[in-house]
């Protein structure tokens, strides 16, 4: 078994008081065919952003592949540019669902950077600036996985972060700070923000395409080769991104709801591992599914 390269982010969840049911109602609504989608459909209707650091190279052509929109980038202006553009000019793949791969920063800001020195590209946001600026292009749902997500619904940053937290975490904004405006009443706004429902650290998982079945990797090629990307050799991936593609029962989901502690409960590596074997299987489940529907269909059609 190769040795699994994980990034963790300290992440502040809720109390885990949501049941099941409210869970799946969030996730068919927010990613209803994750299910059951082949493996280029995945992703439909579903944007993912990475902070650079939390990525590795070419991890949005992966996704690309798998149907997601996605995005890489240290600058918050660039990344909500990019998913202007993208709902504008290519309707039949509208993002109305973005997942945030990103730092929560203790709860003080979501921030995307590209390192940890001071001199780093890096830039912070608001919950209620993203939910502004992404209304007017149809998105509907933001998911949040990021360190301290519970803290970032804190009535005292959720319009406007603190320039000043005095937190070692809140480095340097070289590419900005964005926060809401002052005539932004996010009671008025649709978009639902989604957080995990109980506290733990997220784990990201790194792998490499080798461990996915040949059938399987050639489907991505094929799938990488029309959206005109070449796949990469690893790709990083969200334990939360894994439970939500899997419809995990122990996954646990809120809205609405904000938190003042920290946490430091993580998963093992031993468990860390099961899920990440179990995103494998479902990827090449699903591979294998899809070529005995073609081999089918081209069989009737003969």
């Amino acid at each position: 078994m190769m040795k699994r390269t994980t990034i963790l982010l300290a992440l502040v969840l809720l109390a885990a008081t949501a049941s099941a049911e409210k869970t799946d109602v969030l996730l068919a609504k927010a990613w209803p065919g994750a299910p059951v989608a082949g493996l280029e459909a995945i992703g439909n209707g579903v944007g993912i952003v990475f902070s650079p650091d939390l990525s590795v190279p070419g991890n949005c052509r992966f996704y690309t592949a798998l149907g997601f929109a996605c995005f890489d980038s240290a600058d918050w202006l660039q990344i909500l540019s990019e998913v202007h553009a993208h709902n504008i000019s290519k309707p039949a793949r509208k993002i109305k669902t973005l997942i945030l791969e990103t730092h929560g920063t203790n709860g003080n800001g979501l921030k995307v950077q590209t390192g940890k020195k001071e001199t780093d590209d890096r830039s912070y946001i608001s919950i209620g600036a993203l939910q502004e600026w992404l209304e007017p292009v149809g998105v509907k749902h933001i998911i949040v996985s990021a360190c301290n997500s519970g803290r970032l619904l804190r009535p005292e940053i959720y319009l406007k972060l603190n320039r000043d937290p005095g937190d070692k975490l809140f480095l340097p904004a070289t590419r900005g700070i964005i926060d809401a405006t002052d005539s932004f009443d996010p009671k008025r706004n649709p978009i639902t923000v989604i957080t995990p429902g109980a506290s733990h650290i997220e784990t990201t998982l790194v792998g490499a395409l080798r461990e996915l079945a040949p059938s399987t990797r050639e489907a991505l090629e094929r799938a990488a080769k029309t959206r005109d990307v070449k796949l990469p050799v690893q790709f990083a991936v969200s334990e939360m991104l894994i439970k939500m593609l899997l419809r995990d029962p122990q996954l646990e989901l809120r809205t609405g709801a904000w938190v003042e502690e920290l946490s430091k409960v993580q998963t093992s590596p031993q468990a860390s591992e099961r899920i990440f074997t179990a995103f494998v299987a479902h990827l090449n489940y699903v591979a294998a599914k899809d070529s005995r529907t073609q081999t089918a269909s081209a069989a009737a059609a003969r």
